[in-house]
């Protein structure tokens, strides 16, 4: 992984920091810690099948999905099995299980280490770990190729489309 891709990451936290400061008030969806809630809920379940680097795909993909569907975490605790036995959810589930990238454990790990490094100052340790993942699953997602993603520069992160998704992990 490149250096830039680093660099570009501090330039996320410093960016976004003025930019969320002002936004507490608009967030709409779950709550932080419910989603840190489910996402470690699911990771840990998800482990006794899966890597935890698939666990963590996964579970960040499905709770992306069930948020979308169910607003309120009171609304996604009345899925039942038989709601995830139906076409529709084993299509969505089946296209959280599929590899989203060809990013390897090493890339992964390496990425969530600097970008937890750079990002814990401004955010502490527990904050930047539950950022720094969401944003993993969201440049693995635009960005299969690692490579790829060390073409980010600071320019790409000030477009809508990145800041909206700057913001939905800062919300974690």
């Amino acid at each position: 992984m490149e250096n830039k891709l680093f660099a570009s990451l501090l330039f996320i936290m410093l960016f976004t920091g003025k930019l969320f400061a002002q936004d507490t008030l608009m967030k709409k969806g779950w709550p932080s810690e419910e989603r840190a809630a489910f996402i470690n809920s699911c990771i840990n379940n998800a482990k006794a099948s899966l890597s935890e680097d698939s666990a963590r795909s996964y579970c960040y993909c499905m709770q992306e999905k069930i948020e979308k569907k169910y607003p309120t975490m009171a609304d996604a605790e009345k899925i039942t099995a038989e709601d995830l036995a139906s076409p529709a959810w084993k299509k969505e589930i089946q296209d959280c299980l599929k590899p989203a990238s060809t990013w390897g454990t090493v890339d992964r790990a390496a990425f969530i280490s600097n970008c937890i490094e750079n990002a814990k100052a401004g955010l502490g340790e527990e904050k930047a770990k539950s950022y720094c993942e969401c944003m993993l699953f969201k440049i693995e997602r635009k960005y299969p190729n690692p490579p790829d993603a060390a073409n980010i520069t600071s320019e790409t992160l000030k477009s809508p489309d990145w800041q909206k998704l700057i913001k939905s992990c800062m919300e974690f």
